[in-house]
């Protein structure tokens, strides 16, 4: 299965399905989909995430199938424990313990990785200064312009400028599906609005586009791929509500003594460091 999904390639190995952006040179990134493991409904097929009421075993299994099938030891993945919050953190070791919504680093040896089903998981990469970065961004985070801070974390902590970042977007809820009350009129800019039929929806693609273009990153890359609208492949809390699984998004750079199939090196910890995924919003 290799399939065009916009900016994204579907793919399929040993029946797991998955998608990988092929953009960056040097920097692998992968985001899972709900195909291709052992988990039963309502977290059918491939939930990743340990905290969801979803048995232990099954999860333990369904992420060495994922991460076999991308080639990537988990032991080098960094989580965070994901809370809604602002907190971006630079990343030196993969054993670190963090607690935020945002990740960076410069390290071959460490893969970042955040949970989502239906919030964004953001993608950055600077090519020139060899340093990457991934946002969790939800309505909360959003609001509270997680994206833009991660791109100044980045630029303040490395001495770069945001005109050497890229950005990607990874499969969430669009505006097709993201309805929201009226009293979200006095909460967001009306550009991030949409009337249709008596409803109003949330536009949090543009919305965080936006921040991203404050912040001076030039190259961004919104595939608009709704996780509800395609609830087949992704988890998604509107569609499915609190009791579901969770997808994975992870990107890590490219040791160059490596081969393909091998890529990533580095410590040998259990590689759940403080990890707790999506909450969601509704």
């Amino acid at each position: 299965m290799k399939e065009d999904f916009k900016f994204w390639r579907l793919k399929e190995k040993n029946g797991v399905v998955y998608l990988a952006f092929e953009g960056w040179k040097g920097v692998n990134v992968f985001y899972s989909t709900r195909i291709g493991g052992v988990s039963s409904p309502p977290y059918d097929t491939l939930n990743l995430h340990y905290g969801r009421g979803d048995d232990i075993s099954n999860v333990k299994f369904n992420r060495k199938r994922f991460f076999n099938a991308v080639s990537i030891d988990e032991r080098n993945i960094v989580y965070t424990k994901q809370t809604h919050s602002d907190i971006v953190n630079i990343v030196n070791d993969s054993s670190d313990k963090l607690k935020g919504d945002g990740m960076i680093t410069d390290r071959k040896s460490i893969v970042l990785g955040v949970f989502t089903a239906d919030c964004i998981a953001v993608f950055f990469h600077s090519p020139i200064n060899k340093i990457i970065s991934i946002v969790h961004s939800g309505r909360a985070g959003a609001e509270k312009g997680i994206a833009k801070k991660g791109v100044d974390k980045m630029c303040e902590a490395f001495d770069i400028k945001a005109e050497s970042i890229e950005a990607l977007l990874g499969p969430s809820l669009g505006p097709c599906c993201y309805e929201v009350g009226k009293e979200f009129l006095k909460r967001f800019k009306r550009e991030y609005l949409i009337e249709r039929k008596n409803s109003i929806y949330l536009d949090m693609w543009k919305m965080v586009r936006e921040q991203l273009e404050e912040s001076g990153v030039k190259k961004i890359l919104v595939p608009e791929i709704c996780s509800c609208s395609l609830d087949n492949l992704f988890f998604s809390y509107r569609k499915s509500g609190e009791k579901t699984g969770e997808n994975l998004g992870i990107i890590g750079m490219i040791d160059d003594r490596k081969q393909a199939g091998s890529d990533f090196i580095g410590s040998t910890g259990e590689g759940e460091s403080g990890q707790e995924g999506e909450q969601s919003e509704e």
